[in-house]
């Protein structure tokens, strides 16, 4: 419905929009062709006077020839003819006749055409047999031969170009038909105008026209019109459908609203500024034992009383406060007899203008709330404690079975590095000549890793029990050494080309124990990554960072995976079977615990990369 109804209004838009481009653009060309038919107007006007005068100025040449003929020889009359017929082009030749012949005076500029004699006093336009653009004007026993070709001269240069044509008056022959330069190209209409040249002697008709061509016409400005109007249409358009959506989500949120007052279990009753009902839910008629209807003052049908337990209620304070006022604890409401426990408040409805339009209440029994509170809070109550317990008992269980993995994690590797020594000793004393020194190097290093498995244990004990580790100056390029050293069999077997870059000296406060700790978790977690990796390749590096050195261990295996990396350092979180998830949240428990970090994430190049960051000795930091 609203769809067919939007529809409507476009197109009622859209008709707009043509009415009002059609009507711009038909008064932009009719006031186009209005100023080109007064231009027309104008030059047809100059052209016909110009034409006129030319005309007169012929005859008047004619009448000077005719009076200068009487007394001049033919010899300085042509030489005085030559100098007189220069301002006049379209006088070709002057003749002077007998009444057997015509003789040529001056310098013709045209050698005028046969023509019988005629001696007659009275001034004659007479036309040579053939017709032409060329005729003679004669007077006595002068003739005066005009070319009609150069009557309009300079005015061909014109910015506007006119067309003329003239004609004979008793034939109606075409005398010259004058055609402007340029003036050939398509046409959308034609001016035309008829007119008859103003002498006596000379009346020839003549129609001036001129060819409006389809450039001249303002299609630009047309199209800028038609673009406007529809610009300015689509704005209104848009304006009008925002102002009209806007309407209807007004009208929809006051539904919206009033829904939610008719399905609202509290009693909501609106008033205006003289506490007259204009909107009351139906909880607010069941609260009040009444229907409230728009008009009633409410003052009249809701009686408040106090309770001994509570201070005496004063109404008329109550029902005319400025502000939001809550009903005092303790309150009933009368209804049918009855006094009912009730609580709520009244509150201001403020207009646009912050002047007080009306006010709000809203009221509820609290008997059947209260009942309701307490039996939810004694519910709620009860469940807390049953889910502490709970907690606590999973809490011991999952912190029990951490403590147990995580031991048996971290004493997996030192225990099986003494078995590799204890059995290279053993191997080394069954040669008929045993290596004493490699035997005692075997023995010793099952020893030191015994001590190191016991440390472990002391170390996790301490983690336990949150016990601060015992931090010192610690060399963090021999804490990697020593890890290598100690993984030197693994890396050989697996053929895992190990590449270091150390910085100098990098001298850091950490625990010696839990960074060797920290560095072997993350070397045998490459070394599990790389062990299917072609060309396997394991690179440490050791830079300045931040006021701190980072240890960075990466590889070239496969990389972590993506349901993995979210939780990398979470508690039993691992990709590898068999492992049990503990030796990074461990490392970086220990990392943490000594002033710095561990971080991890896939490398650029493929792989993984772990970057563990240490403080700086005080000391070395401060020589800097």
């Amino acid at each position: 419905m609203r769809h067919n109804a939007g529809m409507k209004r476009l197109s009622l838009a859209v008709l707009i929009w043509l009415l009002l481009a059609g009507a711009g653009v038909a008064a932009l060309f009719t006031g186009a062709r209005g100023q080109f038919t007064e231009t027309f107007n104008t030059d047809a006007r100059i052209l016909h006077r110009v034409l006129s005068q030319r005309m007169e100025q012929q005859e008047a040449v004619l009448n000077a020839v005719d009076a200068l003929g009487q007394g001049m020889d033919a010899a300085a009359l042509g030489s005085y003819l030559d100098t007189l017929l220069r301002p006049y082009p379209q006088v070709v030749a002057v003749e002077r006749c007998t009444a057997g012949a015509c003789r040529v005076l001056g310098t013709p500029a045209e050698p005028p055409p046969k023509l019988a004699p005629a001696l007659s006093p009275d001034p004659a336009v007479r036309w040579p047999e053939g017709g032409g653009p060329l005729y003679a004007l004669s007077r006595g026993d002068v003739r005066v031969w005009v070319d009609a070709r150069r009557l309009t001269g300079a005015l061909d240069s014109g910015a506007a170009p006119l067309t003329y044509t003239l004609f004979q008056p008793a034939t109606g022959a075409v005398i010259v038909n004058h055609t402007q330069e340029g003036g050939t190209g398509a046409a959308s209409t034609t001016l035309r105008v008829e007119k008859v040249l103003g002498t006596a002697l000379q009346p020839f008709p003549i129609v001036i026209s001129r060819p409006v061509p389809w450039g001249v016409w303002p299609w630009m400005a047309g199209l800028l019109w038609t673009l406007l109007t529809a610009g300015l249409t689509a704005l209104v358009w848009r304006l009008l459908e925002a102002r009209r959506t806007a309407q209807h989500a007004l009208l929809d949120e006051r539904a919206r609203a009033g829904g939610v007052v008719e399905a609202a279990s509290e009693a909501i009753v609106a008033l205006d500024s003289l506490h007259r009902v204009t909107l009351a839910n139906p909880a607010a008629r069941a609260a009040m034992a009444h229907p409230l209807p728009p008009g009633t003052d409410l003052r009249d049908v809701t009686t408040f009383q106090a309770t001994l337990s509570q201070a005496p209620f004063d109404a008329a304070s109550f029902w005319d406060s400025a502000g939001p006022v809550a009903l005092p604890e303790g309150l009933t409401l009368l209804r049918n007899g009855e006094a009912v426990g009730v609580e709520g408040s009244l509150a201001p409805l403020p207009g646009a203008d912050g002047t007080l339009r009306g006010r709000v209440l809203i009221v509820r029994e609290v008997g059947p709330l209260q009942r309701r509170m307490l039996e939810h809070l004694e519910n709620g109550e009860r469940r807390v404690r049953e889910h502490e317990d709970m907690l606590a008992h999973v809490s011991r269980l999952s912190t029990l079975g951490e403590m147990g993995a995580g031991l048996a994690h971290e004493l997996n590797q030192p225990l099986t590095a003494i078995v590799s020594y204890g059995q290279a000793a053993a191997r080394l004393l069954d040669d008929p000549e045993p290596d004493l020194a490699r035997v005692r190097h075997a023995v010793g290093a099952s020893v030191t890793q015994a001590v190191r498995a016991a440390q472990i244990i002391v170390r996790l004990r301490q983690w336990v029990r949150r016990t601060p580790s015992t931090a010192r100056p610690t060399d963090l390029v021999q804490a990697v050494q020593n890890v290598l050293t100690l993984c030197r069999a693994d890396l050989n077997r697996l053929g895992v080309r190990v590449v270091t870059d150390y910085a100098d000296a990098p001298l850091v406060q950490a625990d010696p124990v839990q960074l060797e700790q920290i560095v072997l978790n993350l070397l045998r977690n490459a070394l599990d990554a790389v062990q299917d990796t072609p060309d396997p390749a394991i690179e440490l590096s050791i830079v300045l960072e931040r006021g701190g050195w980072s240890l960075s261990v990466s590889d070239n295996g496969p990389g972590i995976a993506a349901e993995v990396a979210p939780r990398l350092f979470t508690p039993f979180t691992t990709s590898k079977s068999g492992g049990l998830g503990l030796g990074l949240s461990l490392s970086q428990t220990l990392a943490q615990g000594m002033g710095g970090d561990l971080s991890g994430a896939n490398a650029h190049a493929g792989g993984a990369v772990f970057i563990l960051n240490l403080p700086r000795l005080e000391l070395e930091a401060a020589s800097d």
